[in-house]
């Protein structure tokens, strides 16, 4: 059948479905993020509490500014064959490139409200999939007639801001009380840009030709809701639970142009439904709707908490998602991640974690070229300084004046394995049988994540 975009599977776009070291909603949002990787369901104690468990605000002790979660992201991707030309083996594309983003993810600011007790937190947070940028050529072995040649390129940018505001506190008057209670309203903006195009040329054109590009970009406006709990059974143990509903677009403006022509040449008989043959459309507007975009998450963490630092296990179980107009049916999936802190002076901890990265797409038979379903593995090293001792819970006596500075590094290697969207191009000029097919793919990612804290 003829590849085309179709309005519909575009406008999936606006779904984080494009593989990277991302596939799941996680955001650098604060230094004990960036320290352990994300390990942090029970033990959040920064701005970070309004993405990962709103709870944690309680245990802010003072109020702060936290610019956190800029992220450099290099991905490595093997994917060959993604255009093949059928029956022609050595026709293979090459299936390799590299992409590089730079992505400030997190701005946190939170104060006390009411003594020690309540606190207000206020975020903008980026939970962007990284930008991809695809070529790809094909061609036929020296020596085949006609000389085929196929030519596709793909360049994309999904976004979703969360602007963020959440309350949290104790159950009781005194500060060490072992249950804190928080809840948090984003707004979220979610957009998309998806540009691409494939060309195809039969002995230069003469035998025949198929060209086809689209340019899409939507901007939806929607919400999300989120509650959380962190209890402390006994001294050493710390208990996490949130939950976050799906995010639902209400709004959505989009624009959209196309172009698609094809040409038989001196194709003799010219094959059914490859007539010569141009179209395009153009088109723009807004509307109400009523789309999931992002599907909900419970997370649930155990922390072993002493003096030396803490160690974390989390799973975050994410909900089905269904959406009958972007054609979208996310199956419910859980990942794990275990991290870990380790004090070194009162000044400088270290920390260590593992990851699992899952993919949310449940089937690439709805997905535009170029889309993967990647499964990673990682490791995550973390380094943070501060000027002032971190310890959330020590007693409100003992706690330091003046202004504190935290400094966070972290540095994360994933490894993926999956498949990719490709196309099979005819040997001869026949539109009509221009396919799909999944191509198996490899990726590798590194990123280096820096965050910054300053306490009033």
């Amino acid at each position: 059948m003829r590849i085309a975009w179709v309005g519909g599977l575009i406008a999936a776009s606006l779904v984080p479905v494009v593989a990277s070291a991302g596939n799941s909603d996680e955001v650098n949002a604060g230094l004990d993020v960036t320290l352990t990787g994300g390990a942090v369901v029970a033990n959040v104690y920064t701005g970070a509490s309004l993405w990962y468990n709103p709870a944690g605000l309680a245990r802010s002790d003072k109020p702060s500014l936290e610019l956190t979660g800029v992220t450099l992201q290099i991905q490595v991707l093997k994917n060959p064959g993604m255009i093949t030309i059928d029956s022609m083996p050595q026709s293979l594309s090459e299936g390799s490139g590299v992409n590089f983003a730079v992505i400030p993810q997190a701005l946190v600011f939170t104060v006390k409200l009411k003594g020690d007790k309540m606190k207000l937190g206020i975020g903008l947070f980026n939970s962007s999939i990284r930008p991809a940028f695809l070529t790809e050529k094909a061609i036929s072995p020296t020596g085949d007639s006609p000389v085929v040649q196929a030519f596709a390129g793909r360049n994309s940018r999904l976004d979703f801001f969360h602007i963020s505001s959440g309350l949290a506190g104790r159950l009781g008057a005194h500060r060490k009380q072992k249950v804190q209670l928080g809840g948090a309203f984003d707004f979220v903006v979610a957009s998309s840009r998806v540009d691409d195009s494939y060309t195809l040329f039969y002995d230069d054109g003469v035998a025949g030709q198929v060209s086809s590009g689209q340019v899409e970009t939507q901007t939806g406006f929607g919400f999300q809701l989120k509650g959380g709990i962190q209890w402390m059974p006994i001294p050493v143990v710390r208990i996490g639970l949130s939950v976050a509903s799906p995010t639902f677009v209400f709004a959505a403006i989009e624009r959209m142009a196309t172009q698609y022509n094809q040409s038989p040449g001196n194709t003799d008989p010219v094959p059914s439904g490859g007539e010569q043959r141009a179209e395009g459309s153009e088109g723009r507007g807004g509307r109400a709707v009523w789309w999931g975009v992002e599907p909900g998450n419970l997370r649930f963490g155990v922390a072993y908490v002493t003096k030396w630092g803490w160690i974390e296990a989390d799973l975050i179980y994410y909900f089905r998602l269904r959406e009958g107009e972007l054609d979208l049916d996310l199956r419910g999936f859980v990942n794990g991640r275990i991290g870990s802190a380790f004090r070194v002076t009162k000044n400088i901890q270290l920390g260590l974690g593992l990851f699992t990265d899952f993919s949310q797409v449940d089937g690439l038979a709805v997905a535009p070229l170029a889309t993967a379903k990647i499964d990673f593995f990682g490791v995550h090293l973390g380094f943070l300084y501060s000027n002032l001792e971190v310890d959330p819970d020590r007693e409100e006596a003992s706690k330091p004046d003046g202004l504190g500075f935290s400094l966070a590094i972290g540095i994360r290697y994933a490894h993926g394995r999956g498949d990719t969207i490709g196309l099979s191009i005819p040997p001869e000029y026949d539109p009509a049988n221009l396919e799909q097919i999944t191509v198996a793919t490899k990726a590798n990612e590194i990123a280096i994540n820096l965050a910054v804290k300053v306490a009033f």
